[in-house]
């Protein structure tokens, strides 16, 4: 049996709607909320990394799961559906792509508007190898799966019914939106329309999650890099 090429168009999925978008964005956000007024309460100080990281796949995950249970109740609502070894590949290929194209946008942000700032800064500053790994694994792998089930699945999904075009980009606008108008706004952008594009043309959530993924073990393994030196 081949494999269905990558570029196939995707296969009918449930039907999702604008009530299962604004619960799963109420609960997205209700979500954190609750998990930083918890840890803010339970630590000393300020939150490790691993933590911080924990509480944004917990409140994607957590908010996609509250989504689904309403009526729909299909993991295959949001694209998780068996992908291809190509899709992988090509989600892969595509994150290592939008990373390279992030740092020149990085440079022309800053250029522009002199704005240094990173909100995400306090997610590389871990120390020691239970913290690194803890943190490579959760935000390097569970967080982009959590958010590409939340921005791609549940909320491209959704705004399909607007039109294709202008789904990818206002899915794409909010999934910038939600890392914060800083150096990585436009990063997030263009990871957001190339994600959208993947998951229309894959029909399945996990080829543009190993692009995201992908970006996100790039920028973690620079930070290991860059303190290994220090």
């Amino acid at each position: 049996m081949t494999e269905q090429p990558v570029l196939a168009p995707s296969a009918p999925r449930p039907a999702l709607g604008w009530i299962e978008l604004l619960v799963g964005a109420i609960s997205y956000v209700a979500l954190q909320l609750a998990l930083f007024v918890a840890v803010g309460l339970l630590a000393e100080g300020t939150p490790s990394a691993p933590v911080l990281v924990g509480v944004s796949a917990t409140s994607a995950f957590g908010a996609v799961a509250i989504a689904l249970a309403l009526r729909v109740r299909s993991p295959a609502a949001v694209g998780l559906v068996r992908p291809t070894r190509r899709g992988l590949a090509v989600g892969a290929g595509l994150g290592v792509v939008v990373w390279l194209a992030s740092r020149v946008l990085i440079v022309v942000y800053i250029a522009l508007t002199g704005d240094r700032s990173d909100p995400q800064e306090a997610l590389t500053l871990f120390s020691g190898p239970v913290a690194a790994a803890l943190v490579i694994a959760i935000g390097g792998l569970l967080v982009p799966l959590g958010e590409e089930l939340l921005f791609r699945g549940l909320a491209y999904g959704v705004l399909r019914r607007i039109g294709r075009v202008l789904a990818v980009l206002v899915s794409a606008a909010i999934f910038a939106l939600a890392h914060g108008l800083n150096v990585v706004f436009a990063a997030a952008f263009v990871l957001g329309v190339v994600n959208a594009v993947l998951y229309e043309r894959t029909g399945s959530i996990w080829p543009p999650a190993a692009a995201h993924a992908t970006f996100n073990l790039i920028s973690f393994a620079l930070v290991l890099a860059v303190g290994s030196q220090v």
